[in-house]
């Protein structure tokens, strides 16, 4: 007879809520991207006198636009190695990729610079372990996956509230350069920290009392398909234009949300980060 598993010293169907509040503060430090329209206009003005010439806001959105194209990029092509290597290992890969990215990040003397460290490094880090808190959460609740995943990606979203505020007053006590090295520190602490509990159930665990639900009359089974049957599937292509679509509308508005805030709505940069 398998002893039942547990997780933080209880039970499992208890202790698995807190790999989800993991999940929560790991996607809250990766989706640190979400502040970057804080640090346009400092940076601006950091490399306009550094390099003696006007540095626009556009040229200091392009790291932005790197960050995301190499995130994009690592996250499907991780996906399989977090079950070759476990969600542990590739959080702390990815984590300690991101806060390299942000800590190197400190130190760049032109806006090109930050388009490796900030952008390649930091992107390829997120990607790379944004997917493991998400399989976590998938694995230890088949009967609430929805709720799980979705209060493990929402780190992700509200990161832009707690890490736009917190960079905003980052930079105005320290000076913009200084917050992209303390974040940076902050982030591989943390990320290395929550990533130690991170572990898949056991091969067919259940929660005590829970039966998988029986296919309606008239509905689809379930598909759990591998990665070839699902580009054949009509579902993965309306589901990623669908995604596309939402992604370019909202991250093309929040990489200049503060900007535009200051400089058109003529909002007070409080309100506007």
């Amino acid at each position: 007879m398998s002893v039942a598993p547990e997780v933080f010293g209880m039970p499992a169907e208890r202790g698995r809520w807190g790999l989800v509040a993991l999940g929560l503060l790991i996607n809250l430090c990766l989706g640190s991207i979400y502040s970057w329209s804080v640090f346009v206009t400092p940076l601006a003005a950091h490399f306009s006198a550094m390099l003696g010439r006007e540095v626009t806001a556009g040229e200091v959105l392009l790291p932005f636009s790197v960050f995301l194209a190499f995130f994009a990029v690592a996250m499907p092509l991780s996906g399989k190695y977090i079950e070759r290597y476990g969600p542990r290992a590739m959080t702390i890969t990815g984590g300690l990729l991101t806060g390299l990215g942000w800590l190197l990040a400190s130190t760049a003397t032109s806006v090109q610079v930050l388009y490796i460290v900030y952008g390649v490094i930091g992107g390829l880090g997120v990607g790379i372990a944004y997917g493991a808190p998400v399989a976590v959460a998938a694995r230890w609740f088949p009967d609430r996956r929805g709720l799980a995943v979705g209060l493990t990606l929402l780190g992700f979203g509200f990161s832009a509230f707690v890490t736009a505020n917190a960079a905003g007053a980052l930079i105005a006590a320290y000076g913009v350069m200084a917050t992209f090295g303390i974040f940076g520190a902050v982030f591989i602490v943390v990320l290395v920290l929550a990533a130690l509990p991170l572990r898949f159930p056991p091969e067919g665990w259940r929660p005590a009392g829970w039966v998988p639900p029986a296919p309606g009359t008239g509905t689809v089974p379930l598909c759990e398909c591998d990665r070839r049957a699902m580009l054949r599937t009509g579902a993965f292509y309306g589901l990623f234009l669908c995604y596309f679509i939402g992604c370019l509308a909202g991250l093309a508005a929040i990489s200049i949300a503060k900007p535009v805030g200051t400089e058109v709505a003529a909002v007070d940069a409080g309100l506007a980060t």
